[in-house]
């Protein structure tokens, strides 16, 4: 599915910067994952597009986790238009 998030893959989510006309200059970053949550996200639509750097910062040293796991949360609560025990039910807790 399609990111609910982020629409455009031409810039970094994190920092906002322009990576070209080559959208595979861009990585997808499912915001929530672990225990079968990356599965859950992809269908939800729960990712973002990141350059190499940032998604690097972010796996390796947890740059940006939290903040990726409440945007993740917030956003599907609004677009689906569910509640919070509706997300703990789907993913299992609650990052907000």
């Amino acid at each position: 599915m399609q990111s609910i998030i982020q629409n455009d893959k031409s810039y970094c989510y994190i920092h906002r910067n322009y990576l070209g006309v080559d959208v595979n200059a861009s990585q997808e970053h499912h915001c929530l994952h672990g225990f079968g949550r990356r599965k859950l996200a992809d269908a939800d639509g729960l990712t973002v597009y990141l350059c190499e750097k940032c998604h690097r910062l972010l796996h390796d040293k947890g740059f940006h986790d939290k903040d990726m796991e409440q945007l993740a949360e917030k956003t599907w609560l609004e677009h689906y238009n569910k509640t919070i025990e509706d997300f703990i039910q789907r993913y299992g807790r609650n990052y907000l």
